[in-house]
């Protein structure tokens, strides 16, 4: 029988704290559950950086690797990673550009003006992305396998959210074309706009998953959980924006792209509907499933030669 690569986790990854980002227990959890792994576990301290808690390292065959988790530059571009030795550097919210627009970025942002050029280069190729991570409310369907309930469609769709600047037209425009826009501080937890139940309810009961984009920053794409959540719960995307993945994401065939122009009663006469549903559900169960997660980081690791 063939062994097992070995991974090594930080047992911090795994290990509930208040700093750890959104996604480190579940996707760390899925590599160790997996079964694909000879799993062991090691104590070092985080490695000293700005934001560094948001990051955890691992050695995969013994290979150091670098997961960064958090959705703005740090801790990824920052001159202590980039001095590090690291055999790969995975960053979640990794966005597709070039060297030359990785280096325009830096002299813009005045950042890593320490690190040669011949580093940088070296460093920004042993970046890459991987998947990402459903919301907690979903874990009971996908951790436990409780059967999604069936329910008749009530809404094209809906978004709640925040009206970040960069959402700001497609806020204007998902309102002007009938479809519910519920902007949401939940800065506290009693100020959210729907409870569980409701917000549930609402996506059971939608037609289509409508997402807009997270933050992002100079440095990081802006991915949003419900992508996955929807992808899981087989309604077709559709995103105002281009998100970058291992296992490319494509437009038109795992989701559709929409912008200020769509015109969302001609979606069904312009696109295959129910065969975007299945290929994005197929990519879900590919790279954002408990064991898509650890298929996905295998295909990463056998892609960089470190298998």
């Amino acid at each position: 029988m063939q062994n097992k690569p070995s991974l090594v986790i930080n047992q911090l990854a795994i290990t509930y704290s208040k700093y750890n980002p959104l996604g480190t227990t579940p996707m760390c959890s899925s590599l160790i559950t997996s079964g694909m792994f000879d799993v062991s576990f090691h104590n070092e301290p985080l490695p000293k950086r700005h934001k560094g808690e948001r990051a955890t390292v691992m050695y995969f065959n013994g290979s150091k690797i670098y997961v960064d988790f958090w959705d703005y530059p740090s801790p990824t571009f920052t001159d202590e990673t980039f001095s590090e030795e690291y055999s790969l550097i995975i960053k979640l919210q990794a966005p597709e550009m070039s060297y030359k627009q990785f280096e325009n970025r830096c002299q813009k942002k005045n950042i890593l003006t320490n690190i040669t050029n011949e580093r940088k280069y070296s460093v920004f190729s042993k970046i890459t992305p991987w998947t990402f991570f459903h919301s907690r409310m979903l874990n009971p369907y996908i951790f436990f396998e409780r059967k999604v309930p069936e329910m008749e469609t009530e809404r094209l769709g809906f978004f709640c959210g925040k009206c970040w600047r960069r959402r700001k037209q497609m806020y204007d425009k998902l309102k002007s074309s009938g479809i519910e826009v519920i902007e949401s501080n939940n800065k506290y937890k009693s100020s959210t706009s729907l409870s569980l139940t409701e917000y549930m309810h609402r996506m059971f009961t939608s037609k289509y998953g409508i997402v807009l984009p997270g933050r992002g920053s100079h440095f990081t794409e802006a991915k949003n959980r419900r992508e996955i959540d929807y992808m899981a719960l087989k309604k077709p995307l559709l995103l105002n924006y281009k998100p970058n993945y291992s296992d490319p994401l494509i437009e038109g065939e795992h989701y559709i792209y929409i912008d200020e122009k769509t015109d969302f009663k001609s979606i069904e006469d312009k696109y295959n509907v129910n065969e975007i549903k299945e290929n994005a559900y197929e990519w879900y169960l590919r790279n954002a499933s408990p064991i898509g997660v650890a298929k996905s980081f295998m295909k990463i690791m056998e892609k960089k030669g470190l298998k």
